[in-house]
């Protein structure tokens, strides 16, 4: 490429003032002016401008609102690709420029489902040695909030049991959770096994949720097999595991959690005269994400460890 060239590119390029540019990637990571306005310390009205000018510049509206989202237009995406590795190399030939934070990913999850997967998904991280830290949020969850969280780049994975594809979402199943009935080993009201009639008139600590497949599967048990209310609901499965272990109340936990806390908490597993229901956990992912190339192979891990 001949020198004259590059000075009329670079000529080409001085119209444009660089820190709209960066603006734009900011906008583009999270998908809110605010939040940009916050990450900056500078007011919104500063970080709209600096957006508008780029759009008037570009052709483009460059990202449309989606609630209280900035979604990203074909064209946005194409600019965004082409900018960030050029930030990259500049921001990395900076003299005074700090070493490079990790790479952080956030994971959110339905709360009961956290201690079956975080664990083995930040095992896995570190045993990969990538430079990479984890965020973990917990949500109440469902197919549109899903695709929202990971639409808006809140979110770079979501698991939950929920099977949600579409478009630029990829799903897989990653396991399977088996609910197991469990009380105190000091427990002498139950042995290993019970009736319908214990089940009936026992005390049963449960997990407060408004996921709908697992409050539906609930009122099927309770209407055939119980005859009362739930002692108590709780969204912590330390309240449930330490009320189990020092009461003479039953809790229904997944299976996993048991096998990690059965000796710690001293607890047992009773067998019951009907089954559990058993529900599937998915991980949900954009397919254009940095989070889908490092942990694809990882959920893949996942799968041959569940099976």
């Amino acid at each position: 490429m001949s020198k004259a060239s590059d000075a009329e590119k670079i000529r080409t390029l001085s119209k444009i003032d660089l820190n709209l540019l960066t603006i734009f990637c900011l906008i583009y990571s999270v998908g809110s002016i605010s939040r940009v306005a916050d990450m900056l310390n500078i007011s919104p009205s500063a970080v709209s401008q600096s957006l508008r000018k780029l759009r008037e510049m570009m052709g483009d509206n460059l990202f449309v609102r989606s609630g209280n989202a900035l979604l990203p237009t074909v064209y946005s995406d194409e600019l965004y690709d082409n900018t960030i590795p050029i930030i990259d190399k500049l921001s990395a030939l900076m003299p005074l420029s700090s070493p490079a934070a990790k790479k952080r990913l956030t994971l959110y999850t339905e709360s009961f489902i956290s201690p079956i997967v975080i664990p083995d998904v930040t095992a896995r991280i570190i045993n990969t040695d990538a430079d990479i830290s984890l965020l973990h949020l917990t949500a109440d969850l469902n197919e549109q909030s899903i695709v929202e969280l990971l639409n808006m780049r809140q979110a770079d994975a979501v698991f939950s049991t929920f099977s949600v594809e579409s478009g630029n979402i990829t799903c897989q199943k990653i396991s399977d959770m088996r609910l197991v009935l469990v009380a105190s080993q000091n427990n002498v009201l139950y042995g290993n096994a019970m009736t319908e009639e214990q089940f009936r008139s026992a005390n049963l600590v449960g997990y407060n949720t408004k996921n709908e497949k697992i409050i539906y599967h609930r009122s099927i048990v309770d209407k055939k097999f119980r005859t009362g209310e739930r002692c108590l609901l709780t969204s912590s499965f330390t309240a449930i595991l330490t009320i189990v272990s020092t009461t003479q109340c039953l809790g229904v936990i997944p299976e996993k959690v048991f096998e990690t806390h059965a000796h710690l908490y001293g607890l047992k597993k009773i067998n019951t005269p009907f089954p559990l229901p058993q529900f599937s956990v998915f991980s949900s992912l954009r397919k254009d994400g940095a989070a889908y190339q490092i942990l694809s192979p990882i959920l893949a891990d996942l799968q041959t460890t569940s099976r």
